[in-house]
């Protein structure tokens, strides 16, 4: 009985072991800045429907753009306007999708923590509400992850 156990332990970590590419996993994180009105940066143009379906605002800009090449099951922290922290942990890749960990931190507290599934070289967007500091201002983060295979 106990040698089962101990076979199908072994066999879900060795699935487990190969859910994770032994290749690096590159991160992009691009922190946008969305008010009423104004000019959109010209890399954000074919992004716009859908920042807008996400936000409701109408213009787009940049104010932080950082790639990393990150360790699977590692955490890794991006610095975000406002004084955010954004601390992702790569957990596994599979059927071409990148599962991991994403918190974003104010100081201690947590604004936003929970598990995503992102598509190999797909993009996932959150907004994180009003900037406090720039007036009714909102920030999105843009999050792409693809694994170099």
């Amino acid at each position: 009985m106990v040698g089962r156990a101990l076979a199908a332990a072994l066999a879900a970590s060795s699935i487990f072991v190969h859910a994770v590419p032994a290749g690096a996993l590159e991160i992009e994180v691009t922190s946008v800045r969305a008010t009423e009105s104004g000019p959109s940066d010209p890399e954000l143009v074919t992004l716009r429907p859908r920042l807008r379906r996400l936000v409701g605002y109408r213009a787009f800009q940049v104010v932080g753009h950082e790639v990393r090449q990150c360790d699977w099951r590692s955490e890794t922290r991006f610095t975000i306007p406002g004084g955010r922290h954004l601390q992702l942990l790569p957990k596994s890749y599979e059927d071409d999708v990148v599962k991991m960990e994403v918190r974003l931190l104010e100081g201690r507290r947590r604004l936003v923590d929970t598990n995503v599934r992102v598509m190999r070289g797909g993009t996932m967007m959150f907004g994180v509400g009003r900037m406090a500091q720039v007036g009714d201002d909102a920030l999105i983060i843009l999050l792409r992850a693809d694994t170099r295979q």
